[in-house]
């Protein structure tokens, strides 16, 4: 699995690719950092604003897509909404998906389907790039009685198509 990601990540970045998105983040650091599970982790994400949604002209929302997978082969595939709040030198970037999880031989998270919602803090560093930090949680919601819940951080680089 961690292959075929990484062979991904190469692919996405030395490839002229014309998709919807219109920038990507790759983000690397620790899944689970306040449990016993601890492990590195890292991710991509597609970022599609072509697709804005204007929620009563308070907020504009974006479809987003990713995947992580972590040192003990957990992996996740999701999708979801984000928003951008702030200037655009700095801003606060908040997301909320859905997705598939596959614990390898990491962390249980009682079933398949989780939630994550998503906090970064982005700073830019060109017009096209942006560096950030970010945390996430990751939770079944309470749909098994097996629900432990992971908190992970991480740094992100975040380039425009």
């Amino acid at each position: 699995m961690k292959k075929y990601l990484l062979s991904l990540i190469i692919f996405v970045l030395s490839s002229n690719i014309t998709t919807n998105a219109n920038s990507y983040s790759i983000f690397g650091g620790t899944f689970d950092y306040d449990d016993d599970n601890t492990t590195n982790l890292f991710g991509l994400n597609y970022h599609i604003t072509n697709n804005e949604i204007d929620l009563i002209n308070i907020l504009t929302i974006n479809p987003m897509i990713g995947g992580f997978i972590t040192a003990e082969s957990a992996s996740m595939f999701y999708g979801g909404f984000e928003t951008n709040i702030g200037a655009d030198s700095i801003y606060l970037n908040l997301s909320s998906s859905a997705g598939i999880y596959n614990n390898g031989d990491g962390k249980d998270l009682g079933n398949a389907l989780q939630f994550k919602s998503e906090v970064n803090l982005f700073y830019s560093i060109s017009k096209d790039s942006r560096f950030g930090i970010g945390s996430h949680h990751i939770s079944n919601a309470g749909l098994n009685s097996v629900n432990p819940g992971t908190n992970n951080y991480y740094l992100i680089y975040n380039r425009n198509f």
